[in-house]
């Protein structure tokens, strides 16, 4: 409304503020179309930053599930790998029984008697799990059961029967001049790794062709974890081969000693290759 104070006309007073309100217009419209162009820009780059991002944490998580899954298929054959080993490890002997031989035969003091060697194999039992293992193994598979019903996933394959495991009981049966011949022979036995339990079971005195003699049973076993190979080292090997050059020295031959040191030899070289190998 025109102001009464006013000394100008009514009508230029009306044209001049139509006139500064278009003027005001024709500025701020640009203005805010630029402003609306700037910000749609702004935001299209930012959904195309998050787009870019949702596209790399897909590949990263495409990648990480192949690696996942590799990870298990690898798993899953190294089970079986042990699962066969462990098999294997039950139909062979862990000590060959030619390298059993020559560690008795080479720990034996000198003046005692090998008479007899009887080596029997039992095999080991697991134990048996308590009433309250068993009732929740079988709330357990019960469950997985259930749960792979739902599913709708194939049944779980039969477990499978557990390795064989065997244990070496030895009696030896042998006469000796003394008791302190049977001692030295039992405590250079009780250093060997690969045999267990070493004790005097009897030991009595007895007319052997003609001379007075202790005849002694021991015994020992050879545990299922039992590996000359993991007995034998490098310095134990040089141990061995320089005594069978002292023995070939004064002899003119290893015995057995020369047989022991060929089958540590071999084996030392069987658990270097399977060591280098991948």
């Amino acid at each position: 409304m025109p102001s009464e104070q006013s000394f100008l006309p009514d009508d230029f007073v009306l044209e001049t503020r139509e006139r500064r309100t278009g003027l005001i217009a024709a500025v701020l419209f640009p203005v805010m179309i630029i402003a609306i162009f700037a910000a749609f820009l702004f935001t299209n780059r930012q959904w195309n930053d998050v787009r870019t991002l949702q596209e790399t944490v897909g590949q990263r998580t495409e990648k990480a599930a192949k690696e996942i899954a590799e990870m298990r298929n690898l798993e899953r054959i190294r089970a079986q790998m042990n699962e066969k080993a462990a098999l294997a490890r039950g139909l062979i002997e862990p000590v060959p029984r030619s390298a059993l031989l020559a560690l008795l035969i080479n720990t034996m003091p000198e003046g005692v008697t090998l008479l007899e060697l009887d080596l029997r194999s039992e095999i080991v039992k697991p134990p048996k799990p308590s009433a309250e293992e068993q009732a929740k193994a079988a709330k357990e598979k019960a469950a997985k059961e259930k749960a792979a019903k739902s599913k709708g996933a194939a049944p779980a394959a039969p477990e499978r029967p557990a390795p064989i495991v065997r244990r070496v009981n030895i009696v030896i049966v042998g006469a000796a001049p003394s008791l302190l011949e049977v001692g030295r022979w039992m405590t250079a036995l009780e250093r060997i790794p690969i045999l267990s339990g070493v004790r005097l079971e009897l030991m009595e005195e007895k007319d052997i062709d003609g001379l007075d003699a202790s005849q002694f049973r021991m015994s020992m076993s050879i545990e299922p974890q039992a590996d000359l190979r993991r007995w034998l080292t490098p310095a134990l090997f040089k141990e061995i081969t320089d005594a069978q050059r002292t023995a070939s020295a004064s002899d003119g031959g290893g015995g057995a000693l020369g047989t022991l040191t060929q089958l540590l030899g071999g084996l030392r070289k069987q658990a270097s290759a399977e060591g280098d190998a991948p």
